[in-house]
């Protein structure tokens, strides 16, 4: 249990079951033995020179110093609560001192230079301002130079440059060395970027020098065995790209959770499991990245601070796949040597993992968030190395700018250079105002490196927008400059094609006249025809509408019919082969069968002669060929029955017993037979009351026909009529057209011709303008020459006040020196300075004289600048007012011609748009509409 961490109050009934122990923090003997024996160690095993080996317990007590003064000087506060220096921290820097190689270390100073580097790592990185930075640095100077001599040069080249990483030599070849210069290690991270952007999603980065170091900075802790990181910046900082790119210079897989809806504590042990199993059994290496984002919950911190504080998360695994994973790894416990035993081999896993997976932890200062998560779970600060972004130095914020102006086409070279120092110097502004607003209101105004690239993407786009529009001004004015010098070429050619096209419009006014008397004859014949074809017409309706009432007569007394039809055809369906042979078959048939057939006979009698042998014998004989019997019920001429035929029927008719219900009692066939019988009687005496009513309906189709073919043919000629007509109208509408086209043709040429010598005069003007603009400018540039000989004059004065102070202080100097030879006339050395200012006295002098005529020279040039000044603004006010009427006068001759191009059609032979014509008189180009 730690007593400075947590509640330390303990329950004395619980207490009294433990016998305590309490540990205090080794002494100074003890860790300079500890820490001694591991660096001798290191550097025995190594083959390191011996001047080296010798210098191990002197960088030992330097060490020990260090910590001690950092420990004591740095204590936690509210804002800086991360301050807490222990042996933990004092393990780290020894952890990077046995990354060293013989290679690295071959003089005593490498040794201490390597020291002064890890211990910048440990202590440095994890300070939050400039103020703690200056501290520190102060700090490591004076406790090295106390304990070494001679260190000075060692200590200049620490100042230039002191970065040591595990790709000096390039990725893919680790070796932990000191890199050279700045141009070399960028020259290997641009590289490693372009291999990372040729496999992954391309990164944008600028690696300016403090990116850099971030980089080196996060890839030390990557190497270093348990090395997890906590990376402590504002938003857009760049810690997770920088991230990346130290995980792929170490050949380390990265893995990000992907939030989704519902997201929460078994999703994320599911993802952790996945990486325990790829570190633990695939030995694979891997970089768990978590941002401020992706902590949903508070709780998945409780998981990260678990496996930070001893690589294992209760409830991770089930049983069965612990016990697969221990299966897993038994082989190579058996390898090292080991017993393989349940826990033997969990162990084995556990470490391996916590070796594989490294963890990064992307968090924001701005809040209190951070400090309330490192006391609820202290892991978080203890077991990590802390990385603290600061602000984008100035060479940042203008090697970033610069970079993306390199990208935008449309600045020129010789001016992005000055646009990215002033982009910086925005941002920079901007956080000194920030604090001053912290420092007065209490209030916060964050600006990040986000907002930094936000201001360059808006110049981007502004630039783009505002370019954009210069070009099509720029367009639209040479056009109009193009359309002025052509009106003098074509003013001529207009002229001779006025001429022609009055001649041309007299021709086609009298063309259009004799038309006009042709087309009225033509409309007054198709008047009359038309007419005629009205009435008729109507008379057609009248016959029209009698034939449809005719029709729907018959129709609805045919419809009266339809059931006795479709009874007659129900009746003979139920007939057949069968049944009319078992009919046939009957020897004496009752009474009710022997009408029906006698029935059957009468009607179907041909011509109407009445058979006089009804019998049933001649029934059978009628009925002998059943299949042509049968037939001959279906073909039954219906329509057609004869009257004898008919008058013969109606005895059997009348008869009651000649019903198909009864007979049905006595034969199926015989009372089929009956009703078809009844239902065709039925329907001939319906439709011998429908065929007068048919005959009058074919009399009336026939008369609407010869309607319907008469008043066609009248049709017929009115369309010839029309059509005549209608070539007639469009061969005057041509005309007409024809005729005001070339009216209108006439009258824009004419337009043309008064605006071709209007737009001659606003040449002349535009020359005229572009004439005093050029002066304009001439006078600007002499104003600038003056005012640059203005600054250059002041800047003379202030030198000369300079140099006259100089020499008013070497005078008093020198007599102060008389002053002291005449007390100790025995010292030499003084009397030669003396006559040296004697010298610098003559001088004096000189300088006086010169100083008297630039002083006469400086009022005669005031004097001069006075009357060229007041020259000059009247002038420029002069040319101010003749610029300011020319621009009016400019713009209305483009307002001119671009009316005259939209109406008149100049250049383009097309007609000016039509009601429109020129008012007189000599004021603006006005037009009116008719």
């Amino acid at each position: 249990m730690n007593p400075t961490a947590g509640s330390f109050t303990i329950n004395p009934r619980l207490q009294r079951h433990f016998c305590v122990f309490a540990l205090s923090i080794p002494g100074q003997d003890a860790l300079s033995r500890i820490y001694g024996t591991i660096l001798t160690q290191h550097l025995t095993s190594g083959n390191f020179s011996g001047a080296v080996q010798k210098s191990a317990q002197q960088l030992i007590a330097l060490a020990l110093g260090l910590h001690q003064k950092v420990a004591a000087t740095f204590l936690p506060t509210a804002i800086k609560f991360h301050y807490i220096f222990n042996l933990r921290d004092f393990s780290n820097i020894f952890q990077g001192l046995l990354f060293s190689t013989p290679e690295c270390l071959q003089h005593p100073q490498d040794l201490v230079k390597l020291y002064l580097h890890e211990s910048n790592r440990v202590y440095r990185d994890k300070m939050v301002e400039e103020k703690d930075y200056g501290t520190f640095d102060k700090i490591q100077l004076e406790t090295v130079k106390k304990l070494y001599d001679d260190i000075e040069e060692t200590l200049e080249q620490t100042k230039r440059m002191n970065i040591y990483c595990h790709f000096a030599k390039g990725v893919g070849e680790p070796s932990y060395r000191p890199v050279p210069t700045w141009e070399e290690l960028n020259k290997i991270l641009v590289e490693a970027l372009g291999s990372y952007n040729e496999v992954n999603a391309a990164m944008s980065l600028v690696l300016f020098e403090d990116a850099m170091c971030h980089v080196c900075r996060i890839n030390r802790i990557l190497e270093s065995p348990r090395g997890n990181a906590l990376l402590v910046g504002v938003g857009g900082s760049g810690k997770q790209s920088l991230t990346r790119l130290a995980a792929f210079i170490s050949s380390l897989e990265l893995f990000q959770i992907t939030l989704r809806k519902g997201y929460g504590i078994p999703d994320l042990k599911a993802d952790l499991a996945n990486l325990y199993l790829k570190a633990g059994v695939k030995n694979i290496g891997i970089v768990f990245l978590m941002t401020d984002a992706q902590v949903a919950d508070e709780q998945f911190l409780v998981l990260v601070s678990d496996f930070l504080a001893s690589g294992e998360i209760p409830d991770l695994f089930p049983d069965d796949e612990v016990e697969n994973i221990i299966n897993s790894v038994r082989n190579e416990v058996k390898g090292r040597g080991l017993v393989d035993s349940r826990e033997t081999c969990w162990k084995f896993f556990t470490e391996r993992v916590r070796r594989q997976l490294k963890v990064v932890l992307c968090f924001s200062p701005v809040g209190s968030k951070l400090r309330v998560r490192s006391r609820r779970f202290p892991a978080i600060i203890s077991c990590t190395a802390i990385d603290w972004f600061q602000e984008w130095p100035q060479e940042a914020l203008e090697s970033v700018s610069l970079r993306f102006l390199q990208e935008t086409e449309t600045v020129e070279d010789s001016v992005k250079d000055s646009i990215s120092k002033f982009m910086a110097y925005v941002h920079t502004s901007v956080n000194e105002i920030s604090r001053l607003y912290l420092s007065n209101e209490r209030r916060y105004n964050y600006t990040t490196p986000k907002s930094f690239l936000e201001q360059i993407k808006l110049y981007q786009n502004l630039l783009l927008k505002k370019g954009k529009d210069l070009k099509a001004k720029m367009e639209r004015l040479e056009n109009g400059l193009e359309k002025l010098k052509s009106t003098s070429a074509q003013v001529d050619e207009l002229k001779a094609r006025l001429a022609a096209q009055e001649v041309e419009l007299k021709q086609k006014n009298e063309d259009a006249d004799k038309l006009i008397r042709v087309v009225g004859v033509e409309t007054e014949k198709v008047s009359r025809e038309k007419a005629i074809a009205d009435e008729e017409e109507q008379k057609v309706a009248l016959i029209t509408q009698e034939v449809e009432q005719k029709q729907k007569d018959c129709e609805e007394d045919l419809a009266k019919a339809e059931p006795a039809l479709e009874a007659a055809q129900a009746a003979l369906n139920t007939l057949n082969k069968k049944n009319l042979t078992e009919l046939r078959s009957f020897g004496s048939p009752p009474s009710a069968v022997s009408n029906v057939t006698a029935a059957v006979m009468v009607l179907m009698a041909p011509g109407g002669k009445i058979p006089k042998d009804r019998s049933w014998k001649a029934a059978k004989a009628a009925m002998a060929r059943v299949d042509g019997f049968l037939d001959s019920l279906i073909k039954f001429d219906k329509e057609n029955i004869h009257e004898n035929c008919l008058k013969a029927l109606q005895p059997y008719l009348q008869d009651p017993k000649f019903k198909p219900e009864f007979v049905t009692t006595k034969s199926l066939a015989a009372a089929g037979l009956c009703s078809w019988v009844v239902n065709m009687v039925r329907f001939h005496a319906v439709f011998c009351e429908v065929q007068p009513k048919r005959q009058a309906l074919s009399r009336a189709n026939a008369e609407l026909a010869a309607a319907q073919d008469k008043l066609a043919s009248i049709k017929a000629k009115i369309a010839r009529l029309n059509e005549n007509l209608r070539k007639l109208t469009a061969k005057f509408e041509k005309a007409t057209s024809d005729k005001l086209k070339c009216q209108q043709e006439a009258e824009a040429t004419a337009c043309t011709i008064a605006l071709a010598n209007r737009l001659e005069d606003d040449q002349l003007r535009v020359q005229a303008l572009k004439k005093a603009v050029r002066e304009r400018e001439e006078k600007t540039q002499k104003e600038m020459e003056l005012l640059r000989a203005k600054k250059k004059l002041e800047a003379l004065k202030k030198e000369h006040q300079k140099l006259s102070s100089q020499v008013q202080k070497h005078s008093i100097f020198k007599n102060y020196l008389e002053d002291v030879v005449k007390i100790s006339p025995q010292f030499e050395d003084i009397q030669d300075v003396i006559s040296r200012y004697k010298l610098l006295v003559r001088t004096r002098k000189d300088l006086q004289q010169s100083q008297e005529k630039d002083r006469e020279m400086m009022e005669q040039a005031k004097v001069l600048l006075d009357q060229y000044e007041a020259e000059k603004a009247a002038e420029i006010l002069q040319c101010q007012n003749e610029l300011e009427q020319l621009q009016r006068r400019f713009a209305q001759a483009q307002s001119d011609v671009r009316f005259w191009v939209r109406n008149c059609g100049m250049g383009r032979g097309r007609s000016p748009r039509p009601g429109w014509v020129k008012p007189q008189g000599h004021g603006k180009a006005q037009w009116q509409t008719l």
